[in-house]
């Protein structure tokens, strides 16, 4: 079935009127000046479903077969050269070969702004990857740019020092940014970004009364994407990170279902919580083996 242009704007307008879309628009990054970036912003209780709809209907044209989403620290740090080498080759491998979306907080800082390098040398610009940058509104380093309805913005701050904001990282190819009426301050967007993904994965992963330390990534035929009644698996990927990132694993694992897996040795709460885990696998084993051994 052929869409032509005008059908095209008229179901995007339609999508943007039922999502509550407040400003909207398209993003040159000077750095990325060869592609746009599409974006929207909305409250915070947006309609998921809309705006997966928006998703897999005009900006992304299809479902995707997988969604990575990648969580940890926003602030610039020193991954080991080993794991670093591990992260770049593994995540871009996926990404090529099945075609899978990343969805990160958008920012040009810590690992969002190492994903949108990986995804800068992807050598198939044939299959341009889908890095989809979900950010508070008011945490965005010259936000006031972007309060647009339908026009192209050059975006020109690619640098911050003022604490609570950043810049957007310009390999991202769509945004989404929450506006919870709030000023340099950060989270006003896991709750609905861990609900967005549970949304797009159309309940792959059913509820589950325990925990594993590996999840292992389904691997999904390309043919698939195209299966609308297919639902598609989800992760939440885990580098390093802070208190928002522990919120971030709250919403997706506990709020959601989201199997999530950690890069254990990245540092700080991602170490904590591969600890933790370990630590609840031994006294499981320990309290089973007593079970067994009592008459």
């Amino acid at each position: 079935m052929t869409h032509h242009p005008a059908q095209n704007r008229q179901e995007t307008n339609q999508l943007y009127t039922s999502i509550d879309v407040i400003s909207h628009g398209t993003i040159t990054f000077a750095e990325n000046k060869s592609d746009q970036s599409k974006f929207i912003s909305i409250p915070p209780n947006a309609s998921v479903q809309h705006v997966k709809e928006l998703l897999f209907r005009q900006w992304c044209s299809e479902r995707p077969p997988l969604v990575i989403s990648v969580t940890g620290g926003a602030k610039d740090y020193n991954i080991k050269p080993k794991l670093l080498k591990a992260f770049r080759s593994g995540l871009l491998k996926v990404a090529r070969t099945t075609g899978a979306w990343i969805i990160t907080g958008g920012m040009n800082t810590g690992i969002m702004k190492l994903v949108g390098e990986i995804v800068q040398v992807n050598p198939d610009r044939s299959r341009p990857i889908h890095l989809i940058g979900i950010a508070t509104w008011g945490c965005v380093s010259g936000v006031e740019q972007l309060a647009v309805h339908g026009s192209n913005v050059n975006y020109a701050k690619s640098h911050s020092n003022a604490r609570g904001e950043a810049p957007l990282e310009p390999n991202h190819s769509e945004f989404i940014f929450i506006d919870d009426g709030t000023t340099r301050k950060y989270g006003g967007e896991i709750e609905f970004r861990a609900q967005l993904t549970q949304a797009i994965s159309g309940g792959f992963f059913a509820p589950r009364s325990t925990c594993s330390v590996d999840i292992e990534t389904p691997s999904i035929p390309a043919s698939q994407s195209s299966r609308s009644e297919k639902p598609v698996p989800v992760i939440l990927l885990v580098v390093e990170g802070g208190p928002f990132t522990v919120k971030t694993v709250y919403e997706a694992a506990v709020q959601n279902n989201i199997p999530v897996v950690f890069f254990e040795g990245t540092g700080r709460c991602c170490n904590l919580f591969a600890k933790a885990i370990r630590l609840y696998d031994d006294y499981r084993r320990n309290f089973e083996d007593t079970a067994e051994a009592s008459p």
